[in-house]
């Protein structure tokens, strides 16, 4: 009888991990600076079953949702990736902003073509965007960025539960207004710097007009590259407390859109 007990009580647990696991998984995946994608994934899967082992004993959760057939266990697990895609999606506006203005400034600066490999996505950028795309991660992590996304997902079991995705207005619209405080945080970012190649730029055009012996293909490349690298430095003092600010806001409304989706 104790045995039986034991099974009963070990099977119960295993499919309750296994519900969380689907949960924990997809948001740790898809989340900035963990959901590197140069990440090793057996690092990523070892993190995420460790990570549902520790949620294990706090949350609550139904071991009965897995009675069903195989296809509903195919929508609970489709509905959970979409829970977890929809919120690192949000949380990565913020780092997206940065990329894009650092993007920006090296085609400003000339280095269009000199792009470097961005480990977070994956994607070709400018040494601009990695300086600033690597502070924003630095400072996410010194503000305790990273503990958003687990008292999120520790507190998303009561909001929503598993298998129970609803996708109201309220959710598209937050998604696009998202997208739209990106590029202005973008523009906020570039703007010292963008500003001041401008200004590089109307210079040299005067000059070339002025004094047309001056070789101003030449000599206005590294002019442009170094202005561009003074003020891109010039603006991390600038950059600290605006990510700041934008990681703190990212902190309140994370919450609110997790309880939206949860009806």
């Amino acid at each position: 009888m104790g045995e039986t007990a034991l099974l009963n009580w070990s099977l119960n647990q295993t499919l309750r991990l296994l519900i969380i696991l689907t949960r924990v998984a997809p948001l740790l995946f898809f989340m900035p600076v963990i959901g590197y994608r140069n990440l090793p994934s057996q690092l990523k899967i070892l993190f995420a079953l460790i990570t549902a082992l520790v949620l294990l004993p706090v949350v609550e959760v139904d071991p009965g949702l897995l009675d069903g057939s195989p296809l509903s266990f195919v929508v609970l697990a489709l509905c959970e990736v979409a829970f977890g895609a929809i919120l690192a999606l949000f949380a990565r506006f913020v780092f997206a902003a940065v990329e894009t203005a650092g993007q920006m400034v090296g085609i400003q600066m000339g280095m269009g073509v000199a792009g470097v490999m961005d480990p977070q996505f994956g994607t070709q950028t400018s040494q601009v965007g990695m300086l600033w795309n690597l502070t924003a991660i630095l400072i996410f992590l010194a503000i305790n960025g990273h503990h958003i996304f687990f008292s999120t997902l520790a507190e998303s079991f009561a909001w929503l539960k598993p298998g129970t995705l609803h996708l109201p207005q309220a959710t598209f619209t937050a998604v696009m207004q998202g997208t739209t405080h990106m590029f202005v945080l973008a523009v906020k970012i570039m703007a010292p710097a963008s500003a001041a190649l401008f200004f590089s730029h109307v210079a040299m055009g005067i000059i070339a007009k002025t004094v047309p012996q001056i070789p101003i293909l030449i000599v206005g490349l590294p002019m442009n590259i170094a202005v561009g690298l003074i003020f891109a430095g010039l603006s991390l003092t600038y950059l600290l407390p605006l990510l700041i600010a934008n990681f703190e806001m990212m902190a309140r409304l994370l919450p609110r859109l997790g309880m939206g989706m949860g009806g």
